[in-house]
């Protein structure tokens, strides 16, 4: 029963000094208090290439390019088109 009561005074001290962790749902100010910073903003055109490759006769491998408009990068050695 002591224990209990010797418990329970000092988590309510350190409640009142701020010294515990914020709970998820705190508020400051009567705010709710973000978990984290705002994510980065996104850019206005955003163009997403498909994941496919293709093989190259040495047996590398070259991705889409969303620069080129989701063409095929050259294969290394060959002449750009």
């Amino acid at each position: 029963m002591i224990r209990t009561l010797a418990t329970t005074g000092v988590l309510l001290m350190l409640t009142a000094c701020g010294a515990l962790p914020a709970q998820p749902n705190a508020h400051v100010n009567g705010k709710p208090v973000p978990a984290g910073p705002p994510p980065p903003p996104m850019p206005d055109s955003l163009l997403v290439c498909p994941t496919d490759v293709r093989l190259c006769p040495d047996g590398r491998t070259v991705s889409r390019s969303p620069a080129s408009e989701c063409e095929f990068d050259a294969c290394p050695g060959t002449p750009p088109r």
